[in-house]
């Protein structure tokens, strides 16, 4: 049986270690309060906190002053859109809000629901995935970074929020801490490409697909290659993109239809549906 909190839209939300704004959009455009977090800037304009997760992951969000909210004055937020009397904005000053400096910058939460309902985190892949752990007899700095990995991972999982889920390539989680709940592809949400994701879950569900391999296969171009290979695969089944700075970045990014049933199937279960 999962547990379940019982939860009234809109939900808080945190995207932990996403630069990209695909899932915490995917929550906006269903009326939710989600930010995201990472050491990056976003890529793209939304409710974004530059640092570390630390920092917001007991409920925080940074206070942002009416300057940064709506600095044209027309009564619209920069970054959400939204009328600023409803927006998800909290400023210095505000009612039923409390406060607190952490490391120069002031933050705030809600009084009447101060914790985060919900969290969907995406650490690092760089020393946990598979592919990389070979070197770790080669380079014993690197050894030690993986171990550092595996920490923050701790700390995500064992976040003070009820809902979590954790994604991550196959790699060294499962065998350092625990095995995942589910492992999903791209294409069983409707992207025409494969790479394995691992998830592991604290009082959640897991997703279901909305699409099979077969829709993709038998489907004329350009949903599926000429060979009947995934779209980011070569002929002999390895990622084909090529090396460059931002490989890393490109091959991180969540997928959209993932991004999409993540948003839409956890709002269904926390908002909607009856506790399981």
């Amino acid at each position: 049986m999962i547990a379940k909190t019982e939860f009234t839209a809109p939900l808080r939300v945190l995207v932990a270690c996403e630069y990209s704004g695909t899932v915490r959009d995917a929550f906006r455009a269903l009326g939710h309060d989600a930010w995201s977090c990472d050491l990056l800037p976003t890529d793209v304009p939304g409710l974004h906190y530059q640092g570390d997760v630390r920092h917001l992951i007991d409920g925080w969000t940074p206070v942002r002053h009416q300057c940064e909210c709506d600095p044209e004055g027309d009564g619209l937020c920069q970054l959400t859109g939204a009328d600023t009397s409803e927006c998800s904005c909290i400023g210095p000053t505000q009612d039923e809000v409390e406060y607190l400096e952490r490391d120069g910058a002031l933050f705030g939460r809600p009084t009447y629901r101060p914790s985060w309902d919900l969290m969907i985190a995406h650490p690092p892949c760089t020393y946990l995935c598979s592919s990389g752990l070979h070197w770790n007899k080669r380079r014993p700095e690197r050894a030690q970074q993986t171990e550092d990995a595996l920490d923050f991972v701790r700390l995500l999982l064992n976040a003070p929020i009820p809902h979590i889920a954790l994604e991550n390539p196959i790699g060294c989680i499962s065998t350092r801490i625990r095995e995942p709940d589910q492992t999903i592809q791209p294409w069983q949400f409707g992207d025409p490409e494969s790479k394995a994701t691992c998830l592991w879950l604290k009082n959640l569900p897991p997703i279901q697909a909305t699409h099979r391999a077969d829709d993709f296969f038998s489907a004329p171009l350009p949903s599926r290659s000429e060979h009947g290979r995934w779209q980011n695969q070569t002929a002999s089944g390895q990622n084909k993109l090529p090396p460059s700075p931002d490989r890393w970045k490109l091959r991180s990014a969540t997928y959209a239809g993932i991004a999409a049933a993540i948003a839409a199937q956890y709002s269904d279960f926390l908002v909607n549906r009856k506790t399981t």
